[in-house]
């Protein structure tokens, strides 16, 4: 007879915490999620829900610099570094996000952005949190705008300030999108901001 033997595995108990944590702040939000719930959903102990996260605001801050950031660098940055210059990755980004979101049939909407708005005013520590992943996000596209600088694909932008425009105009894009359950605000996004960059770099020579 083999004995059944309890696991001892504290890391996947603790990213099983945080994978049903970052469904539920985004999906429903990190207000309205109570721990009671994030245990059942996790399939943990009140005792292991203690140890790895003792106030919900533990698990928020793991979150947003696990998760969050994770999302914001396999959705933006990643993708930037793929591509020949900043049009083609934004325009390019655009492209998955409206595709992934039509394939789904609906907008849980962005997670720095959903959980920037809920508590940001409520918490410093978590604040910081967030805008470190804007920061990093915003410096990625500064960077790229930049890069497009130094290979004379453009001239008279400033990287920085059309970093926090392509940021801020995505980031109401999808506010919108998830309000009206519509991806046509992420649509008509990628077209306005492919109609700003192509007013200001060079032309491009034809694909051969």
């Amino acid at each position: 007879m083999i004995e059944n033997k309890r696991t001892n595995d504290p890391k996947g108990v603790r990213r099983r915490i945080i994978d049903a944590a970052y469904d539920a702040f985004v999906t429903q939000g990190y207000l309205a999620t109570g721990m009671l719930e994030l245990r059942a959903k996790a399939s943990v102990s009140g005792g292991a829900m203690a140890y790895h996260f003792p106030a919900k605001r533990d698990l928020g801050l793991a979150v947003i610099r696990s998760r969050v950031a994770e999302a914001v660098r396999k959705t933006w940055i990643d993708p930037l570094h793929g591509c020949a210059d900043a049009p083609s990755a934004i325009d390019r980004i655009f492209g998955n996000i409206i595709g992934e979101l039509a394939r789904k049939g609906s907008v849980r909407g962005c997670p720095l952005n959903n959980m920037s708005m809920e508590v940001a005013q409520h918490d410093d520590e978590m604040r910081d949190a967030l805008g470190g992943v804007f920061a990093i996000w915003h410096e990625a596209l500064s960077a790229k705008f930049q890069s497009d600088i130094d290979s004379n694909r453009v001239v008279g932008i400033d990287p920085g300030s059309l970093a926090t425009l392509v940021v801020a105009a995505y980031s109401g894009a999808m506010a919108i999108a998830k309000a009206s359950q519509d991806v046509r605000p992420l649509v008509d996004c990628r077209a306005e901001l492919a109609a700003l960059m192509t007013s200001k770099y060079f032309p491009r020579a034809p694909a051969s």
